[in-house]
């Protein structure tokens, strides 16, 4: 007898089925590796999750339109000698992607996910970055450029090309980002933290040329919560003055939040400055309730952090640029919240932008991520 298993990982959700016995040994993130690239922009077929996640903000008419955009390319291994059962489609490996358009001028959220198994149109690459999930497809190029092209349903396409601002950096301690006391509760998290972006957008037929910025993450993974975790608020920020941040609050089932929640500084030379919960706080706020899924999500939080650049406390608010940014796990996932905001400074200056994530607020993950 087979189980539906959900997993949702930061930025998206999986759907896979897996038997209830004792699960294969998949490999675990360990300390002290040396990454290689391009090769470690690829996949990483010995690990349970792994998912390749865009999100940003674009503009057109000289910046009279915007839109906020994520694009999330997952995949799941489903034995961890990788081994395929059939010639033509591989039971080894399921592969999801959500794709989401927030129009602000129209205050309207498109959003699209994809399921499919290894062989139906969908793999990702061993060696470097191309991964694909039907006419979805995230490739990187010799030049280090990305190229991404997808679509939602018949109402938005769009092509864009990616160019890194900053090198990648690798989030966590000697190489690793942990998430709980558990070992295997742990990933490798690469991240492009500023990206130049151009390309085509077509929403209900009218095509129109765009240009921002964006937030690549790369995770690496075969367990991400322990078992008194059941969510967590995750958000990245890029500042006007050249300066990225990045953090999650992994909240606990009694309330609070996790010692391993973590945020993360990015200077304007790449180095980075790792913050415990014990050098901020952090406040949920601005309740927005889903009409769809009855879920209570904190859209307007707001921390208190001491800016490393200047050694003083700072206060900062997200505020989503709309409402109704929910992806609704059409696909037997769970919900989750995840959209496109303002960041405001103490005074109420607008000082960057950010993509803010809310998971976990219909059921607890605990279960599904272990």
């Amino acid at each position: 007898m087979r189980t539906l298993i959900l997993f949702i990982v930061f930025g998206s959700v999986v759907t896979a089925y897996s038997e209830p016995s004792k699960p294969p040994p998949f490999a675990i993130a360990k300390a002290g590796k040396k990454m290689e690239f391009p090769v470690d922009h690829g996949s990483h077929p010995d690990f349970k999750i792994e998912w390749w996640y865009l999100t940003g903000h674009l503009y057109s008419n000289e910046g009279k339109r915007r839109f906020g955009f994520e694009s999330t390319f997952f995949r799941l291994a489903q034995q961890a000698d990788n081994s395929t059962t059939n010639e033509t489609f591989g039971a080894d490996q399921i592969y999801m992607a959500h794709m989401a358009i927030s129009d602000l001028e129209n205050r309207k959220f498109y959003h699209e996910e994809r399921l499919n198994r290894e062989g139906w149109n969908a793999y990702s690459k061993v060696g470097d970055l191309d991964t694909r999930n039907g006419n979805w497809s995230l490739i990187r190029s010799k030049d280090n450029q990305l190229q991404l092209e997808g679509s939602i349903q018949s109402k938005v396409s769009f092509s864009l090309n990616f160019i890194p601002v900053k090198e990648h950096v690798i989030f966590g301690e000697n190489g690793v980002s942990k998430k709980g006391r558990n070992p295997e509760s742990a990933s490798y998290y690469i991240t492009w933290p500023r990206l130049t972006t151009s390309g085509t957008l077509t929403v209900n037929g009218e095509e129109l040329q765009v240009k921002g910025s964006s937030w690549m993450d790369h995770e690496i993974s075969s367990s991400q919560l322990d078992e008194d975790q059941t969510g967590w608020d995750w958000v990245s920020i890029q500042f006007d003055d050249g300066r990225e941040l990045m953090a999650y609050m992994l909240r606990l089932k009694q309330g609070g939040y996790s010692e391993y929640s973590k945020m993360v500084w990015i200077g304007k030379d790449g180095s980075l400055t790792h913050q415990s919960p014990n050098k901020f706080t952090w406040k949920p706020s601005g309740i927005w309730n889903s009409p769809k899924t009855g879920a209570n999500y904190p859209i307007e939080p707001s921390f208190t952090t001491v800016d490393p650049e200047t050694g003083k406390e700072r206060t900062f608010k997200i505020r989503p640029i709309m409402k109704q940014q929910e992806m609704e796990g059409k696909l037997g996932g769970v919900p989750y919240w995840e959209g496109a905001c303002d960041v405001l400074d103490e005074n109420g200056n607008g000082v960057g932008k950010a993509y803010l994530e809310l998971a976990g607020y219909v059921d607890g993950l605990n279960e599904r991520l272990r």
